[in-house]
């Protein structure tokens, strides 16, 4: 590996007019936050007298400079470059009528130029970020924008800007081009630079998965050749896009638990990943560390983080299947990157609830209010493997009540991980039968749900399984009338009968005198009532509380003109204290028994 490091101050890395560093399509988005703009602003600010600060290092891809324009792929540095040319230019414009000269300064380290002497920019991204990112260094960010992130870097770093006096921010533009360095890494063969940017960044350890899997595809497809580097960047760059407003971590996670049929622990996503990949990548057999992964590599499991768990302390078992010799078999690196994009759309379209199917989009939709991440390793394996629509909805159906049921009875996560793993060995082609008998085995029995629906906490981090299980409730007294049209509108929300706020002064100027109102011991018990689902119902548009002399009362006269009928119901009550919430969450587990049966 041939490396050319060069220690540059942010002034010498912008300076040359030929050069341009590009930010490819397979980069993910722009992702700093309000405290690493921050961090960045405080870090020059600080610097005293001579001193220097080094923001880190950047890594490119680079060619034998010639004349006219030179691209550098830019492996790693998206952030870093980004943030620093979003700060230069809002520099810029600060200073373009009062400090034209340097104005003109900071345009020239932002700008490259073309043979003929076309202007460019100097960081010009070439990601999904790209027609954003230019409106906004056009000072345009009016209108609709994806990524929230970088509109708020530049409007955060717009107003730090026009809060500097003129002598300040002179002072500050002085530090920020001659004190910052950056080490750049300028790597010529692409295989190396995908290396390169894995080890400096500790070994992986502070990377995404995300982005060591993308690292370790790119750097094994440069090692094939040219044309399967090419193939792997646009493949990487289609998943990119399918995968945004998703969580990608999340997808490799699922795509290795529908391969393997197992489940698979975050962190040992990438580990499961390499080892998949050496195991049914024909090409991976030339490769020189594929003996490594495939010498002793039974099921690979680690600590998990926590991640849908709902609280459980995770125990991983033992696995030692060897559950990568039982995938789908040998495949092209060609193949296995159209069968990982492909199940990133089938992803993004199960998370998003967007497959076009409106049946089936709802039924997702209350997957996710549910918070069923666990089944997304099983709704891609039926997905991609061709399951008609009239049985894909069945398993949906009989999921949300087998899923609910497990959630509300507190049942281990882990496990119904595993049953979901375990189901992506069942034939896409006829799931339902040995669905329904999975189900059946773990589904917690009615006397337990019935009991613990009563009395479950729906506290603000479930409030959306709160919101499901009233909608379904509302739709169950209906019966045959049809859906209410404002359920899964965004303006319905759920309303706490009795606030969830009662002891403040603001609580009782808003809301009443609740302490009184509800008796002796009303602050012990308040919190053990607030959140049964007696105690929440669905409202929409914004609570109009009437003058009254009762805290129920002042509510009563708007829950009455409510058009949905678990809310209407609470107008004609006279009083609603903690018995009221008790005989609700008993009437409403009783209708539960009916409206989730066990499969």
């Amino acid at each position: 590996m041939k490396i050319t490091p060069a220690s540059l101050t942010l002034n010498q890395l912008l300076s040359a007019p030929n050069e341009q560093y590009i930010i490819p399509a397979y980069q993910r988005r722009y992702s700093w936050h309000e405290k690493q703009v921050y961090e960045l602003i405080d870090d020059v600010e600080l610097l005293e007298g001579a001193d220097s600060h080094l923001l880190g290092s950047i890594v490119c891809l680079s060619r034998v400079h010639v004349a006219g324009l030179n691209q550098l792929e830019l492996v790693d540095g998206q952030q870093r470059l980004t943030t620093v040319s979003i700060l230069f230019e809002c520099i810029r414009k600060r200073l373009e009528k009062t400090k034209k000269e340097l104005a003109s300064e900071i345009a020239r380290l932002l700008s490259a130029s073309t043979i003929d002497g076309k202007q460019q920019l100097k960081i010009q991204l070439d990601s999904m970020d790209a027609s954003e990112f230019e409106r906004l260094m056009q000072s345009r960010d009016k209108g609709d924008f994806k990524n929230g992130e970088l509109r708020h870097a530049f409007r955060l770093l717009r107003d730090w800007v026009d809060e500097c006096s003129i002598d300040d921010l002179t002072q500050f533009l002085y530090r920020l081009q001659n004190q910052v360095f950056i080490v750049r890494l300028d790597v010529d063969h692409a295989k190396d630079a995908f290396k390169l940017f894995e080890t400096i960044n500790n070994r992986g350890l502070s990377l995404s998965p995300t982005d060591i899997i993308k690292n370790f595809l790119l750097g094994n497809a440069a090692r094939l050749g040219e044309e399967t580097l090419m193939n792997a960047r646009e493949a990487w760059t289609k998943l990119t896009q399918l995968l945004d407003e998703t969580n990608s971590d999340a997808f490799f996670r699922y795509f290795l638990t529908a391969h393997l049929k197992r489940r698979v622990t975050a962190s040992s996503v990438v580990e499961n990943f390499k080892i998949l990949f050496m195991h049914v990548v024909t090409e991976a057999e030339g490769l020189p560390e594929r003996q490594y992964y495939v010498e002793d590599s039974p099921g690979v499991d680690g600590d998990d983080n926590g991640d849908d768990t709902e609280g459980d302390n995770v125990d991983d078992e033992d696995e030692d299947e060897d559950a990568f010799m039982n995938t789908t078999g040998k495949k092209s690196f060609s193949d296995f990157l159209g069968q990982m994009t492909s199940s990133a759309r089938i992803y993004g379209q199960l998370v998003l609830a967007k497959t076009g199917k409106a049946k089936i989009d709802r039924h997702l939709r209350q997957l996710n209010m549910i918070k069923a991440a666990q089944t997304y390793g099983y709704l891609m394996h039926l997905s991609v493997g061709g399951c008609n629509d009239k049985d894909f909805i069945n398993i949906l159906e009989l999921t949300e009540a087998f899923l609910l049921r497990r959630h509300i009875c507190k049942e281990r996560a882990n496990e119904t991980e595993q049953l979901f793993a375990k189901l992506c060995a069942v034939d896409p082609k006829s799931p339902v039968a040995k669905t329904q008998q999975e189900y059946r085995k773990a589904t917690p029995p009615d006397s337990k749900f019935r009991q613990e629906f009563a009395n479950a906490k729906f506290t603000a981090n479930i409030i959306d399984r709160a919101r499901y299980c009233l909608e379904a409730i509302e739709l169950h007294l209906r019966s045959k009338h049809g859906e209410l049209q404002v359920l899964g509108s965004d303006s319905v929300h759920v309303e706490h009968i009795i606030p969830q706020k009662i002891i403040t002064k603001k609580a009782k100027d808003e809301f009443g005198d609740w302490v009184t109102y509800l008796g002796d011991a009303a602050e012990e018990l308040h919190a053990d009532y607030v959140s049964r689902i007696g105690n929440l119902t669905l409202f929409a548009g914004s609570l109009n509380i009437a003058a009254s002399n009762s805290p129920f009362g002042k509510k009563k006269k708007a829950y009455k003109k409510s058009a949905i009928l678990i809310t209407q119901e609470l107008g004609a009550m006279s009083n609603f204290r903690f018995d009221q919430v008790i005989s609700r969450s008993t009437r409403f587990a009783d209708m539960a028994l009916e409206i989730w049966p066990s499969a």
